[in-house]
């Protein structure tokens, strides 16, 4: 929510109730960043009759300062080798690391993300 739908809504509720309201300066949302470096290893197995989904992701995630050069605060690196992973998937992967760490930390900061390696 911005500054403007905030004066908008105590200017209503001025209007409406007639009352005074007595407001502060608004607070920044808190966000979350990684602290060290950890590994990841991650197995899916889903069987729901016929032959059924697996897939394993190993990796590790670490902090990650400002890039100057591109301004972005995260990063996203695949280094699977041998074809394990096909890959068309890899975009794919990195666009749920990416999301995923919105959706789940509400705009997770300043991290690198590697794949490591990867089985289908």
């Amino acid at each position: 929510m911005g500054e403007l739908h905030l004066e908008i809504y105590v200017e209503r509720m001025k209007r409406e109730y007639n009352t005074e309201c007595t407001t502060g300066k608004p607070r920044v949302a808190y966000r979350e960043t990684i602290t060290q470096r950890a590994d990841f290893s991650y197995t899916h197995k889903k069987q729901t009759g016929g032959a059924g989904q697996y897939a394993k992701v190993v990796g590790y995630i670490e902090p990650m300062d400002l890039d100057p050069e591109t301004g972005n605060d995260t990063g996203f690196e695949s280094v699977v080798m041998g074809g394990n992973v096909p890959s068309n998937f890899i975009p794919a992967v990195e666009r749920v690391s990416m999301l995923g760490s919105f959706l789940v930390f509400r705009r997770l900061q300043h991290f690198f993300l590697c794949l490591v390696a990867g089985i289908l």
